[in-house]
């Protein structure tokens, strides 16, 4: 997975601001959303974003997966990221 090209990222104290400069749409999401971005930003795939969270953050590794793979699916929705 990566960012496409139009996709901007830029960590606030109030989360991670997204920036789709085709479209110009903005988006912010959370601490965790944007770590999520971060990951995908450094090029990793979706096994290596949910193993890297899960020793991050407490929870279960299949309740983080879950959570990852609904909002990456959105990313794509939106075409904010790719394959």
């Amino acid at each position: 997975m990566r960012l496409t090209e139009h996709t901007k990222i830029r960590k606030e104290k109030f989360g991670t601001v997204v920036f789709e400069t085709l479209t110009e749409k903005i988006f912010v999401v959370s601490e965790h959303g944007g770590d999520i971005l971060e990951l995908v930003k450094d090029g990793k795939e979706l096994s290596e974003i949910v193993d890297e969270l899960s020793s991050n953050y407490d929870g279960e590794r299949e309740a983080i997966e879950k959570d990852v793979v609904e909002f990456t699916d959105a990313l794509k929705a939106s075409n904010l990221i790719i394959e």
